[in-house]
């Protein structure tokens, strides 16, 4: 590419051209360096007038997205995350009235430029503002009247049902993407930014458990079950197994923790509970942060995905999958399980703090 001419060249081509007189051969061997084309374009220039570049006045081309069309863009992607949950960038276009004229591109670049990036979605569950009123009612209280080693000595065991959809090529699915949704890097944990709370992904039969943990014993309890859950079915597993987790525990309190499940919560259930002595303590619903045991589910669900990674599962059948989820489960160590239920009490400060929003655990 030849070398621009510089200002005072141009101008002294200028001044020989037009006013010395120099024409022709005469004024391409005063610059050998310079091709016919390039002398005579700045030949001809004006010397007077100050010639500014042009490219500099051009605006480029005109905006395919207005200023009001991206404010109505930002207001519109709160209103989906209320009412859509997981949305593109495709359908908050639609959303909000712009024409498929704009570039699905320009739209994310407008999202970027104010901050807003497609990244993974937490998977805490889905919150209302009414769960977020009583999150923070649960939390005030639990600091008024519970005391710190409650959460230790005061409670015998955690428990929960959980289930494991079996895959039908795990290693596949342990690299399958995860959700994603539009947010800003700080809201990741903020009302309508986080997924519903998978444990599986797509396939086909379940492999569902009753998983009980203790303080200082670790998995106490990881009992598959076929039937399908409800009042009747877990009455029974009260009837049962509870008064041997209340002794596996080696805790002298006969309360237990469990979530707000309708199976759970049932009145034969309440009645079974009332047989042997059980005594609830419930947490708010869809509030998996304050039970320590779904931490335990996540610690399995990524064993379970790394186990599949490392040793390449492409095929597994249900039983095979139901013995690796139970062996995955009882490896989790007392200590780490301790770690987790020490924890509650810095959860609960932090659900006041965030005024009864997600918080990281």
């Amino acid at each position: 590419m030849p070398a621009a001419v510089p200002r005072d060249v141009s101008i002294y081509i200028r001044y020989l051209y037009q006013d010395g007189g120099v024409r022709g051969s005469d004024l391409l061997r005063w610059f050998p360096q310079y091709s016919k084309a390039t002398i005579y374009r700045h030949a001809k220039k004006s010397i007077t007038n100050k010639v500014d570049d042009k490219r500099k006045a051009n605006k480029g081309r005109p905006r395919k997205l207005s200023l009001r069309e991206e404010r109505n863009l930002i207001r519109q992607l709160h209103i989906c995350r209320r009412t859509i949950g997981s949305f593109s960038a495709k359908r908050l276009r639609m959303e909000a009235g712009i024409p498929p004229t704009v570039s699905v591109w320009t739209i994310r670049k407008a999202l970027k430029k104010h901050g807003y990036h497609y990244l993974q979605a937490r998977k805490k569950g889905l919150l209302t503002p009414k769960d977020v009123q009583r999150r923070l009612k649960f939390a005030r209280k639990c600091r008024r009247h519970l005391c710190e080693d409650f959460w230790r000595s005061h409670i015998s065991f955690y428990f929960d049902g959980t289930s494991f959809v079996h895959k039908t090529n795990p290693f596949d699915q342990a690299r399958a993407p995860k959700t994603r949704a539009w947010r800003k890097p700080g809201e990741g944990l903020d009302l309508f930014c986080t997924s519903k709370g998978k444990k599986a992904g797509v396939a086909g039969r379940v492999a569902k458990f009753f998983v009980s943990i203790a303080y200082d014993k670790g998995v106490i309890a990881c009992d598959q079950y076929i039937h399908r859950l409800n009042g009747e079915s877990f009455a029974r597993y009260v009837r049962d197994r509870f008064p041997s987790l209340f002794q596996l525990s080696g805790n002298n309190s006969s309360r237990f923790l469990q979530d707000g499940d309708p199976s759970q919560n049932s009145a034969v259930a309440v009645r079974a509970l009332e047989e042997i002595g059980a005594l609830r303590f419930k947490i708010p619903p869809r509030s998996p942060d304050c039970n320590p045991i779904e931490n335990v589910f996540s610690i399995v669900v990524r064993k379970l995905d790394t186990q599949a990674l490392n040793e390449r599962i492409t095929k597994e059948t249900f039983e095979e999958f139901s013995a690796r989820v139970k062996r995955t489960m009882e490896s989790i160590s007392a200590t780490t399980i301790n770690k987790i239920i020490d924890s509650m009490t810095n959860r609960i400060r932090m659900i006041i703090q965030r005024r009864g929003a997600r918080i990281k655990y």
